[in-house]
């Protein structure tokens, strides 16, 4: 194999590698939503999921279903930093979560007790 040839393959297989690594973190089935903030049943964004756009006041009824007191994982990927409370119309305790980050595991006071959410 002449040299041309052996950095090609090397570059084949690099970029090939690189695929690999890139679907492994962002499945396509699971590419973010722009301007959203994903918010699932489940840890590490698993289980049934939403998007919010919107400010939502009562997360019994999101586009996606009734998703009150039942998130357990959140991803903002928006511009904004985005507030949850545990209690409808933004009451209760406040949650912030900024802009462009995930949290793969909600914990207390916020796993399973999201009830509303906006930009603040």
């Amino acid at each position: 194999m002449n040299l041309k040839k052996k950095v090609m393959a090397g570059a084949g297989m690099a970029l090939a590698a690189g695929s690999l690594i890139a679907s492994a973190a962002v499945p396509a089935s699971a590419a973010p939503a722009a301007n959203s903030v994903k918010a699932c049943q489940n840890y590490n964004l698993g289980g049934a999921c939403t998007y919010l756009y919107y400010p939502e006041p009562d997360m019994g009824s999101t586009l996606d279903g009734n998703f009150q007191d039942s998130i357990s994982s959140i991803s903002n990927y928006t511009g904004n930093t985005w507030c949850f409370w545990t209690d409808n119309n933004y009451q209760g305790i406040e949650g912030v979560f900024q802009n462009n980050y995930t949290w793969n595991t909600l914990s207390y006071p916020y796993n399973d007790s999201i009830s509303s959410g906006k930009s603040c």
